[in-house]
C-alpha cells in the first residue's frame, strides 16, 4: 500500500502508483502554482506618437486619409472640415487597435 507524500491519504491498495501525491494534492499544487505565476503584462498596442510616426497622410478622391503602415485607413475627412489632431489620433488608435485584434482572429 502507498500512501501521499502530501496528506498522508492511500494512493493505491494494490500495485504500483507512479505518483508520490494524491489527486487532490496534484490539483492543488497546480492551483497555487497558478495563482503564484506572474500576471501576463497587457500591452498597448502603440503610443499615439508611435502610430504617427508610421501613418501617411494624403489627399485621395477628394478627401483627406490618414493610412497606417499596413494600409488600412485609419481616419478620413472632407476638406475643409476642421478636426483637432487629438480627436484625429484617438479615432485613428481605436481603428488601429480594432484592425489589430481582428487581424489576430
Amino acid at each position: 500500500m502507498q500512501f501521499c507524500k502530501d496528506c498522508g491519504g492511500v494512493l493505491n491498495l494494490f500495485g504500483n502508483n507512479e505518483n508520490d501525491l494524491c489527486s487532490a494534492c496534484v490539483q492543488q499544487q497546480k492551483r497555487m502554482a497558478q495563482l503564484l505565476a506572474p500576471a501576463a503584462v497587457v500591452q498597448k498596442t502603440e503610443t499615439p506618437a508611435g502610430l504617427l510616426a508610421e501613418t501617411v497622410l494624403s489627399l485621395e478622391n477628394g478627401k483627406i486619409v490618414l493610412r497606417s503602415k499596413e494600409g488600412w485607413e485609419l481616419w478620413s475627412a472632407q476638406p475643409g472640415v476642421s478636426t483637432t489632431l487629438q480627436t484625429m489620433l484617438a479615432r485613428a488608435r481605436r481603428i488601429y487597435e480594432i484592425r489589430l485584434r481582428r487581424q489576430k482572429n
